[in-house]
């Protein structure tokens, strides 16, 4: 029996996906977990920024067949098959673990759900945020802002004359286009994505319009702001708010202002309390490992 790990991951998607399952990987380092992702790129950054060991980018979810076989276990994370296709995944794997950020989601009959939101039988409710972002960290970065991996139809440079006057630096996302930074003028200085997680920790204030990246800023005790984007779903704001960061509905410079005012009460301990460490314990206790 062996482990993998699968992440939905493209350059019209972003790394959230991969972040937050690299996060629970890390767990189960003894068991030498494969990574299976979407495309090469992602499998590349997963070893040299995430520090996985083994990686493979596998172009579509229907290839994960010719890297796995019947008796080996999957922690999936992904909203890219059918129902046909999702009852094979569960019916193939000895187990089919499925990760899942939907408030009102349901385990399938023969699957375990990691669940942000829900409890129950078949169910692992917890949050899956790298323990490496937990602790006490130097804050000496005033506002940052991470708008995500992706931007493909460049909004960034339409949304960011928000930040203007407003003392911000930006984390560039993996995905971004080569010298994008150049058309990103409203920022005091760019940080390249090597540099993502020492931000984050450095960071007074965090403003992000990624949900995963809003948690882990959230982890190292910044306070954070969350910007919804328009094309990307909001599953994961209820968690936020409940969390204690600040949501903003949309890019609106004077509820950010505000914001930017207004001190975070930021509920740490349901991070931790429902974090990686103990979603392991329990997917081991129920398989036996």
């Amino acid at each position: 029996m062996r482990l993998f790990f699968y992440a939905k991951t493209g350059h019209r998607v972003g790394l959230d996906r991969l972040r937050r399952v690299v996060a629970l990987m890390n767990e189960f380092k003894e068991y030498e977990p494969f990574l299976m992702v979407e495309d090469f790129r992602a499998a590349s950054f997963a070893k040299s920024e995430l520090g996985v060991k083994k990686s493979i980018g596998i172009d579509d979810i229907r290839n994960m067949a010719n890297f796995c076989n019947r008796g080996d276990v999957v922690i999936f994370d992904s909203d890219e098959y059918s129902n046909i296709m999702h009852q094979e995944m569960i019916d193939y794997f000895k187990y089919f673990i499925r990760v899942s950020d939907k408030i009102d989601d349901e385990p399938k009959k023969g699957e375990l759900l990691i669940s942000f939101y829900k409890q129950g039988e078949n169910i692992i409710n917890g949050v899956l945020v790298d323990r490496d972002f937990f602790g006490e960290f130097k804050k000496d970065t005033k506002r940052v802002f991470f708008y995500g991996d992706d931007d493909y139809e460049k909004n960034l440079m339409k949304k960011s004359k928000i930040f203007k006057d407003l003392d911000v630096d930006l984390v560039e996302g993996f995905y971004f286009f080569l010298n994008y930074q150049d058309e990103l003028k409203y920022f005091k200085n760019i940080y390249e994505i090597e540099e993502y997680k020492d931000i984050i920790k450095r960071a007074k204030t965090f403003i992000t319009s990624s949900p995963q990246t809003a948690l882990e800023a959230a982890a190292s005790k910044s306070d954070v702001i969350y910007i919804q984007r328009e094309d990307k779903d909001k599953n994961l704001v209820p968690l936020l708010k409940e969390i204690g960061i600040k949501v903003l509905e949309s890019f609106d410079k004077p509820m950010l202002e505000i914001a930017l005012k207004t001190k975070s009460n930021l509920r740490n301990d349901l991070l931790s309390d429902k974090g990686v460490t103990n979603v392991a314990r329990n997917i081991k206790n129920k398989l036996n490992l």
